[in-house]
């Protein structure tokens, strides 16, 4: 199976299919499915929270950076990373900027 790369200009969205709970300082996304659960620090969550609908990772990182104290290429290294990671996992759909 084909992995399709997450860049700057993806479109993701969180699947509505998973549940999440905060657990002190930390995001619990669990999937009942297929019997996971996915820890999420707190920008980590926060990244999750702002892909409730669909956004641009780039936009992702924008935000992220007016709320944390992060470089812009650091930021979306880690965005990148993060999303790819929840790709992989079956808990975030993704599409491509036009």
């Amino acid at each position: 199976m084909e992995v399709t790369r997450i860049h700057s200009g993806s479109i993701v969205q969180r699947d509505r299919n998973i549940l999440f709970s905060k657990l002190d300082d930390e995001l619990l996304a669990i999937d009942g499915q297929g019997g996971y659960c996915y820890s999420l620090n707190e920008s980590a969550g926060r990244a999750w929270a702002l892909i409730s609908t669909p956004m641009v990772v780039e936009d992702v990182c924008a935000q992220l950076r007016r709320e944390y104290d992060v470089d812009e290429e650091t930021c979306e290294r880690a965005v990148i990373e993060l999303f790819q990671d929840l790709c992989e996992a079956g808990l975030v759909s993704l599409g491509n900027a036009a």
